[in-house]
């Protein structure tokens, strides 16, 4: 082999797009692949039916690496996931393997290929403000407040995300530059300058087909089983709202059915609308991607053709 820098496969795309089907796919064509999720709530272990995560067949016959990596009684962050993702890569290339990176979390995509700044370090009276502003005003006063600061951060921040809301807010507070100029600068290593990566995205040409897929297996995902998922969670663990896992689609809902917040017959329409607007942020992240080759749902095998290809200019099928 004459590489000089070690190949790494992204494979991404928006929520019920077709992630897992595809990479197992591939897996099964190119044995010498091994797959990273790249899925801030299928890491933890009891997140099961909210996070649509993989039946315990398919993860048993294809290993995900990351996926039930932890409890919830700890918080794995986006520097954790980075971590992680760099020990994973080294060790798959030591066994002479490939990394295939399959998600739709982009932040955690863009980090990896960008490289994680040194950003400044939480600022304690700033945040104990703006958790009493949640308090009184709200969430969505928070975000219209970053909306002001910086537009661009506020439209990629789901607007119930409070963690990272209040992240933006002092991150752009201490250093007076946008968070998107925040983390282009004093990178750390990055995947793009030490490897080879070979970039492949799930993108639907009709919205109307995506939605049609969302809602089909929001039926699957969202009712009873939810509901009795969360309440197992609640006795085992002491977790608040606050918890990532909690704030994840589907499981702030169940949550505020549980919590008497939201009716039980609005919990479909609520988790439906939320993912659909998820999907529309993820599709907004990768139409400004750089040497993206993006595929149609439908176009599993092309793309699949058009990874050997790449591969075999790399010479290694």
């Amino acid at each position: 082999m004459k590489l000089i820098k070690k190949p790494i496969i992204f494979l991404l795309g928006p929520t019920a797009s077709g992630k897992t089907d595809w990479a197992i796919n591939w897996q099964n064509q190119f044995d010498f692949l091994e797959i990273i999720s790249v899925d801030s709530v299928m890491v933890y272990k009891e997140c099961n039916i909210g996070s649509a995560k993989p039946s315990n067949t398919i993860l048993k016959k294809h290993p995900h690496h990351l996926v039930n990596h932890i409890s919830l009684d700890s918080i794995f962050s986006v520097a954790d996931f980075y971590g992680e993702a760099m020990k994973l890569i080294q060790h798959i290339h030591g066994i002479g393997k490939i990394p295939l990176m399959v998600g739709g979390s982009m932040m955690y995509f863009n980090l990896l290929k960008t490289g994680m700044s040194t950003l400044p370090p939480a600022d304690r009276l700033l945040r104990d403000e703006l958790e009493k502003k949640i308090l009184t005003e709200g969430v969505d006063a928070l975000h219209a407040d970053l909306s002001k600061l910086d537009p661009n951060a506020a439209k990629n921040i789901d607007s119930h995300d409070s963690q990272r809301i209040i992240r933006a807010i002092e991150i752009i507070a201490s250093t007076g530059i946008s968070l998107n100029e925040n983390l282009s600068s004093e990178q750390t290593s990055n995947l793009n300058k030490k490897y080879t990566l070979l970039e492949f995205g799930i993108f639907p040409t009709e919205r109307a087909k995506l939605h049609e897929r969302i809602e089909s297996r929001q039926e699957a995902l969202v009712g009873d089983k939810l509901l009795d998922e969360i309440i197992n969670i609640q006795n085992v663990f002491d977790i608040s709202a606050e918890h990532p896992a909690m704030k994840a689609i589907n499981y702030r809902q169940g949550l505020q059915v549980l919590e008497g917040k939201l009716k039980k017959s609005q919990l479909f329409d609520k988790s439906l609308f939320a993912t659909r607007q998820f999907a529309k942020r993820q599709c907004t992240w990768m139409r400004g991607w750089e040497n993206l080759i993006n595929f149609d749902l439908h176009q599993g095998e092309q793309a699949a053709e058009q990874l050997k290809k790449q591969l075999n200019l790399l010479e290694i099928v």
